[in-house]
């Protein structure tokens, strides 16, 4: 799979700094904080994002390893991403699922990198409902 040709807002980070040399797996907290980084990106990339931003707290749940390749040392994992505003912590939620895979990496400043979809989408998803009217 060609990751940039796909067109699918596919992007790759790398975790500059870290301290083992394997792999996290998909709900490790190295894992987790980087792709919290993801969507704060994402957040400040657009006009929109930068707007629903103050409004909107949001969480990555239910992460689930789909597959562990020991051999290339990577994991592919998927997991919600949920946004609740801030105006109304206890009311509905919008959802998305997102995907992402966690490889090993040989490079002196970063020990993984994470590929993901879905980020950029979720984002796009919860500031079309506030347009809406989501309260």
């Amino acid at each position: 799979m060609n990751k940039l040709q796909k067109g699918l807002g596919l992007s790759v980070l790398a975790l500059l700094g870290a301290c083992s040399n394997d792999t996290p797996g998909c709900a490790d907290d190295d894992t987790t904080d980087l792709l919290r980084e993801i969507v704060e990106e994402h957040f400040l990339e657009s006009a929109y994002g930068r707007q629903l931003r103050p409004m909107v707290e949001y969480s990555i749940r239910g992460v689930r390893t789909e597959a562990h390749d020991e051999k290339l040392d990577s994991y592919q994992c998927s997991a919600t991403l949920t946004f609740h505003l801030t105006s109304n912590p206890s009311g509905p939620a919008q959802k998305h699922d997102i995907e992402y895979e966690v490889h090993s990496i040989e490079d002196p400043d970063a020990d993984f990198e994470i590929s993901y979809t879905g980020i950029k989408e979720g984002i796009l998803k919860a500031a079309m409902a506030k347009g809406m009217g989501w309260k």
